[in-house]
């Protein structure tokens, strides 16, 4: 099970943008740490009070071998602000259908599932980690997610190391993403409809 406290902003990438921030990372000697395909799976309750609020319930398997379940409480202005606390605990992969038929005997709905390609670079700097994720949703668009991570809580010196972050990275004038992947996902899929 890991434990910690993580603040990310993500933007809309287009291809002139995402040149730019591949030489940057270069530059800058960020880590390739993974290129995954990630299956997210998101549930709710039946009144969608998990969506609403954004709560997070979630299993993610990637590349098929490597599975989660995640947990992350209720968004408030403070958590927005500050980032909230995030639960991982991993599960075997061969389980993956029993874990979703599980939570959904226990009263929870599956909202939205979908798929991702996800390429992620990271470098520590003075103890707290920046990872920076290139996202791809299928028919959808690219987005980067800038993230800082820490065991530690010292919330204001997290929310500074993101701005600077940003700055560095000049994100601060790219679109901002407004919602999360999984509201995208679910809005994309109504449009199929």
């Amino acid at each position: 099970m890991s434990n910690r406290i993580e603040l990310e902003r993500s933007y809309i990438l287009n291809e002139v943008e995402e040149k730019r921030i591949m030489e940057k990372i270069k530059q800058e000697r960020f880590k390739l740490v993974s290129e995954e395909v990630e299956e997210d799976t998101y549930f709710s309750d039946e009144d969608l009070y998990f969506v609403k609020n954004r709560i997070c319930l979630r299993t993610r398997k990637i590349n098929d071998n490597y599975l989660e379940l995640t947990y992350k409480p209720k968004s408030t202005e403070e958590t927005e602000k500050y980032g909230k606390k995030e639960v991982n605990i991993e599960l075997n992969v061969k389980d993956h259908e029993d874990i979703k038929y599980i939570i959904k005997q226990l009263g929870y709905i599956e909202y939205v599932s979908f798929k991702k390609h996800r390429t992620t670079y990271t470098k520590t700097i003075n103890g707290i980690e920046r990872n920076i994720m290139l996202d791809e949703l299928k028919g959808i668009g690219k987005f980067i997610e800038l993230e800082v991570l820490s065991e530690k809580e010292d919330k204001q010196k997290m929310l500074s190391e993101l701005e600077n972050f940003i700055n560095e990275f000049e994100c601060q004038n790219l679109g901002r993403k407004q919602m999360p992947y999984r509201d995208i996902a679910k809005k994309y899929e109504e449009s199929l409809k």
